[in-house]
């Protein structure tokens, strides 16, 4: 009966390392849960810089309206609709002194007071720069978002708005964060288990030493008292497996639901990669209008040069600028040391080429590291107006995007693996 009691107990001992090993991979599971916690919450941070990114630009924008204010006295002769769709702004008003739209691309606006008290207060304190939150507009369900600044030339706003939308990749990094908080859930709940589990495994082993001993008992001294000893243990070793049994059905289940998770995971994994396009679209929009913005202003005065560029780029919050002839030389910079360089038909310049003869192309390129410093900066480009050559605007950026996804994809590989294991050690269980 000896021998019987230690395969029992060799048997229980099996059990509770398994036991062990579940607990372990829950643990590993609730930590990987915290860690996609975190990379949720980081990516989170990236989108909500779009706003922020949308406001820098918007101020941008307006400054250059500011320069050009300064710079061309007949500028409000202009025609604001013209202007709005040439440069591709969404909205712009131009005020007086009191407030009154006297430049704008929205018609019915003209000779109206501006609509924003925030805005308005930039009429007492010059030196505001207010931007609004992002609202949504109930006639189109989009969002907008303003910003407002002083007139340079003498009182008044200037105020621009645009029409953008959040990123998709928010949706996919809101499903990772759902993923992330049920992984956890069902990690703490597979330890809770794994846990009760265990203490039903060393009961399971006591009955066993006490039915061994009844057993003994019973084959020394039969009687009545005996036999209904041991089957009375019996039965309380027969609830025993069964609610035993049952916590390990519970626990291939919930193995089988962070598997599904972790296929949801690699879903929102590969959604979320749209971060990278939304932000380069954003800020193609925007880079867009400032280079137009900033052509016409500089090809209206054909005497600014280098160090005049510098100073615009300054007060406006433009990253770089490179003005180049019908060959390709740059001839303007705000760059020290820029004028002379040539773009090349090779590199990263190449594409650039294609303006010299194309004066209605537009040229992107997503951020990248320049071969010239190792930086990464984002360019975009235009024809020059009125004659031949590239005109580009440069803006020190950062790579974005890819280091989201592939966390994701890399916590959801992970948590499928974690599961997988889950499910074979219960199975053997």
């Amino acid at each position: 009966m000896q021998t019987k009691h230690n395969g029992y107990d060799a048997l229980i001992n099996g059990f509770l390392a398994k036991i062990r090993e579940v607990q372990a991979i829950s643990n590993k599971t609730n930590l990987l849960a915290i860690n996609a916690s975190i990379e949720t919450i980081h990516a989170s941070d990236l989108l909500a810089s779009f706003e922020h990114i949308v406001t820098l630009n918007l101020l941008t924008q307006a400054k250059i309206i500011g320069v050009m204010m300064e710079s061309d006295s007949d500028f409000l002769k202009a025609d604001g609709v013209a202007l709005a769709n040439e440069c591709g702004i969404d909205e712009f008003h131009v005020t007086d002194d009191q407030g009154i739209i006297c430049l704008t691309n929205i018609p019915e606006s003209e000779n109206t007071l501006v609509a924003s008290e925030e805005i308005l207060r930039i009429l007492k304190d010059p030196t505001l720069e207010i931007s609004l939150p992002a609202t949504i507009n109930r006639l189109n369900n989009q969002l907008f978002k303003a910003v407002g600044i002083s007139r340079k030339d003498q009182g008044g706003i200037i105020q621009i708005g645009t029409h953008f939308q959040r990123p998709s990749g928010q949706l996919a990094i809101d499903g990772f964060g759902v993923v992330a908080q049920e992984a956890k859930r069902l990690a703490d709940i597979s330890k809770d288990i794994s846990a009760k589990t265990t203490t039903s495994a060393g009961e399971i082993r006591d009955a066993i030493v006490e039915i061994n001993l009844l057993s003994n008992a019973l084959d020394e001294n039969p009687t009545r008292q005996s036999v209904s000893a041991l089957l009375h243990k019996l039965a309380e070793m027969d609830t025993l497996l069964k609610n035993i049994f049952s916590p390990l059905r519970e626990l291939f289940n919930i193995a089988r639901q962070i598997n599904l998770l972790g296929v949801r995971a690699a879903i929102e994994a590969a959604h979320s990669t749209n971060d990278k396009q939304d932000f380069d679209n954003l800020l193609n929009k925007h880079m867009l209008i400032e280079a137009r913005l900033a052509a016409t202003m500089i090809e209206n005065n054909s005497k600014l040069d280098s160090k005049d560029i510098k100073e615009f780029c300054a007060q406006t919050g433009v990253g770089e600028l490179w003005i180049s002839d019908e060959n390709g030389m740059v001839e303007i910079t705000n760059v020290t040391g820029g004028e002379g360089f040539v773009f090349q038909n090779e590199g990263q310049t190449a594409p650039y080429l294609k303006l010299l003869t194309n004066p209605d192309l537009v040229v992107t390129a997503p951020p990248s590291r320049r071969a010239l410093d190792d930086k990464v900066f984002k360019y975009i480009g235009i024809s020059r107006k009125g004659r031949p050559g590239i005109f580009q605007v440069g803006n020190a950026s950062k790579l974005y995007g890819e280091n989201t996804a592939e966390g994701f994809s890399v916590v959801a590989t992970q948590i499928k693996v974690l599961s997988e294991q889950t499910k074979i050690i219960t199975a053997e269980m």
